[in-house]
């Protein structure tokens, strides 16, 4: 059966600390990623840039007057697929080459993408099988600890490596929210396996996030959460991955 072709590929939803989530609406919530933005007096921060396969510069310029930086947070397509749409764009250090030169294995295309993670078309003729993430040379590359000035606000880059080499988290210490991408999010297929590339260095970067004092998780994939709920998922991974590491 044809799928439909969707009329509005992105969703937008207001969040508090003048944040907002993009998501694109018609693909798998685990198989594409959440898209941030942070809303700042001098820029905008957009943290993680989805699929691509439909350009977010789009709906993010309808919303912003100012410049904006864009970031991938992780080297996979479903958060680093539409960073080529942005002029200013950075990564971690360790990522920027799978980001400006990606191959379907390290971008986890031949892995993920297919037909079945679309419930619509983005346009008319759209084929899953021809989809490749877009190679995008990062303006500006990352390191622990460096700080992403907005003006008004300012967040933390934290160098969390065990999903990809160059996995960073985003630490805004004034509002309590931390950015996760893949490294924390809550999916609710309880039995599905967390895979990190790591299991090692991934326990070890759970236990620097639970340090944090967190208020608010602006995850990679679904929903966002507390404390009290990262606190949950942080030991529950924790026991599956040192368990397979036994």
């Amino acid at each position: 059966m044809q799928k439909p072709v969707a009329e509005f590929w992105y969703g937008i939803e207001a969040c508090h600390h003048n944040v907002l989530r993009l998501r694109e609406t018609w693909i798998d919530p685990y198989l594409a990623g959440n898209i941030w933005l942070v809303r700042g007096s001098e820029r905008d921060l957009v943290i993680d840039a989805g699929t691509g396969i439909v350009s977010p510069r789009l709906v993010i310029d309808s919303m912003v007057n100012k410049p904006v930086l864009a970031v991938a947070c992780a080297c996979y397509y479903d958060h680093a697929g539409g960073l080529h749409y942005f002029a200013e764009r950075g990564c971690h250090r360790l990522d920027a080459d799978q980001i400006a030169n990606p191959t379907d294995e390290s971008s986890v295309v031949s892995t993920y993408v297919s037909e079945a993670m679309l419930t619509a078309l983005p346009y008319d003729g759209f084929e899953a099988a021809n989809y490749r993430m877009q190679g995008a040379p990062p303006t500006v590359c990352f390191d622990d600890g460096d700080i992403i000035d907005l003006g008004d606000r300012r967040l933390e880059v934290l160098h969390v490596p065990g999903v990809t080499p160059g996995s960073m988290v985003l630490w805004e210490a004034a509002t309590g929210s931390l950015f996760t991408c893949d490294t924390l999010y809550d999916d609710p297929v309880l039995e599905r396996d967390f895979a990190v590339g790591d299991p090692i260095t991934f326990a070890d970067t759970l236990e620097r996030l639970r340090g944090l004092p967190v208020n608010t998780v602006f995850a990679g994939h679904y929903q966002s959460f507390g404390r009290e709920r990262m606190l949950e998922l942080i030991d529950r991974i924790l026991r599956a991955k040192r368990a397979q590491i036994q």
